[in-house]
């Protein structure tokens, strides 16, 4: 805080030549000359001291015979004086300060913390609607209002605090994971249906009638649990029917056919090392590529771009970046038998991966490999294991008519 002090007033840098002195530094003491980085340099003591200190000390050098030399002038009022012929220089810092403070009256940056069920970008998209976006001016913005709206859109969300902080607009979200996306009614009565044909491995019902057991085979289509259940009376005749939404785990194992080729040969590309550089600019719909074409006939582009952004959720239609291309050379190329089925079992092996990923069991494989006539063929049965059921509207029958019995008085 000195520092800026000093540098606001202005100070100047002396070199002093005294018979004694100490006698000096003592004096300015005395009268409160404040002194600072003092050092000794070619017998002669250097300092600072401020323009009004400057001046008081000329009774000092008199009585003590001091030399002083100023080696030095800092701070405003010398840069003010030095520029006082550069018009254009102070118009500029007075524009930069005017546009400062009409920029300071809007909202540059809007943050969002504390949200994880709900995306920034939804968030951002949802004040956009209430005229809630960057450069919105701050006068223009109701911080209890944009809350009390937030809330009745976003049901999971429970609390919401809205604040603006300088440039910022600043929302902090509280989120209920346990509440229902906005819209959804409990689910209706409805039957589970089978999407796929095969036998049944695993059956374990939750609600509902199970139709099928243990061992049994099913079509695609067919119900596996009825939403439909059905009340006896001490007749054994039904005697009301009740609806509920069907849940169970079912299993089924069916046969996937598998068939994959390709051609022995293929064509590699081969790198030559030449590459040629250039800059990508894109503003809005509009793309500028700072580079010519290469003089090759076949090469390859590789474009890397990222948006400027002013701050973390402000991104500016500007996106910047490079684009090489690389030369090469294309060559023809023979798969051998162990490249082949090398490659062939790869592609099953990402089959067989992707299906485990959907939460598929593989009980069999039974895929050979072959080559024949210049091509490499994988062909065979995959027995797979997988979850089945898919939710289907229940039929509503009308409910049994009363059987009242006749009483012999």
């Amino acid at each position: 805080m000195k520092d800026w002090k000093n540098y606001r007033k202005g100070y100047v840098r002396i070199r002093v030549c005294a018979p004694s002195p100490e006698r000096f530094l003592n004096l300015c003491a005395h009268h409160q000359i404040f002194l600072w980085n003092l050092v000794y340099r070619e017998k002669a003591y250097e300092m600072s001291v401020s323009i009004s200190g400057f001046y008081r000390m000329q009774g000092i050098c008199r009585k003590t015979h001091a030399r002083v030399k100023i080696i030095g002038k800092y701070g405003l009022p010398f840069f003010f004086y030095r520029n006082r012929k550069r018009k254009a220089f102070f118009l500029g810092i007075f524009l930069g300060f005017f546009i400062l403070c009409m920029l300071s009256r809007h909202i540059w940056n809007i943050h969002v913390e504390g949200n994880v069920h709900n995306s920034t970008q939804s968030i951002l998209n949802y004040l956009e609607d209430l005229d809630v976006r960057h450069g919105v001016l701050k006068k223009n913005l109701d911080c209890a209002y944009i809350a009390q709206q937030m809330r009745g859109e976003f049901p999971d969300i429970t609390w919401v605090s809205a604040r603006i902080s300088g440039s910022r607009l600043i929302l902090e979200i509280k989120e209920n994971a346990t509440v229902l996306p906005k819209g959804k009614e409990q689910a209706e009565a409805s039957d589970l249906v089978s999407d796929k044909a095969g036998t049944i491995v695993s059956m374990v019902t939750r609600k509902g009638r199970p139709l099928k057991k243990t061992g049994e085979t099913c079509e695609k289509g067919e119900v596996l649990v009825s939403g439909r259940l059905e009340l006896y009376n001490d007749s054994k005749e039904i005697s009301r029917y009740e609806y509920t939404d069907a849940d169970a785990d079912v299993y089924v194992r069916y046969d996937l056919e598998y068939y994959q080729e390709f051609s022995m040969n293929y064509k590699k590309p081969v790198y030559t090392g030449e590459k040629k550089k250039g800059y990508v600019l894109q503003a809005g719909n509009y793309y500028f590529l700072l580079k010519g074409k290469p003089k090759w006939q076949e090469y390859d582009t590789v474009t890397g771009i990222r948006q400027l952004r002013i701050t973390e959720n402000f991104k500016l239609p500007v996106f910047l970046g490079t684009s090489t291309d690389y030369e090469y050379k294309t060559k023809t190329c023979t798969y051998t038998k162990e490249e082949a089925e090398k490659k062939a079992g790869e592609k099953l092996q990402t089959l067989l991966k992707s299906l485990e990923e959907k939460g598929v069991q593989i009980s069999g494989n039974r895929v050979k490999i072959g080559i024949h006539n210049g091509v490499c063929t994988a062909q065979g049965t995959l027995t797979v294991i997988e979850k089945t059921g898919v939710p289907a509207e229940v039929q509503i029958l009308e409910q049994p008519a009363e059987r009242n019995a006749d009483v012999n008085e």
